[in-house]
């Protein structure tokens, strides 16, 4: 009868410490660990900085990208991104390129993790041709030594379906 109590017990608290911890608005300082990753993640792509870009991924990284691939450990994640770099500087350069953060959530899964969901515009110019790309990402940011790194990584192209019921 005591295990059954203490079981309860357990079962209770761990119920109301997930829905607190899920309630709970992201921090100040979890917020700045959150952009910082975003920020030196972004520069570092920008400026194909493979060592940029690995520093902030963990051991474990996982990356699903929009083929629906998915790549797991941060050697074979940086290998990836490596090489879907190199595609990238096969193409013809564009005059310019904007990209605008139109949105981002967050919220707590756990001690020591975030799940970030953000959507970005990108523009691209040739001369007077402008094309908008629109990509929301989901990634898990998993706080290690201080640091907020990226432990999941998930990219899907927004692309424009069918209207339901039509």
């Amino acid at each position: 009868m005591k295990n059954i109590l203490l079981t309860l017990i357990a079962c209770c608290a761990f119920a109301f410490f997930s829905q607190t911890l899920q309630a709970q608005s992201i921090s100040d300082a979890d917020q700045k660990g959150i952009m910082a990753n975003y920020n030196g993640f972004s520069a570092a792509f920008g400026k194909m900085d493979m060592s940029g870009i690995e520093a902030l991924l963990t051991e474990n990284v996982d990356q699903i990208t929009p083929d629906g691939s998915i790549t797991r450990g941060r050697s074979s994640v940086v290998a990836n991104m490596k090489g879907y770099m190199e595609f990238l500087k096969g193409l013809p350069k564009p005059d310019k390129v904007e990209v605008k953060l139109v949105g981002m959530q967050s919220r707590y899964l756990g001690p020591g993790l975030i799940l970030t969901t953000y959507t970005e515009e990108k523009s691209i110019s040739f001369g007077s041709q402008t094309k908008v790309e629109k990509t929301t990402t989901a990634v898990i940011l998993k706080k290690m030594n201080d640091k907020w790194l990226l432990d999941l990584i998930a990219l899907t192209p927004v692309v424009s379906g069918p209207e339901m019921g039509k």
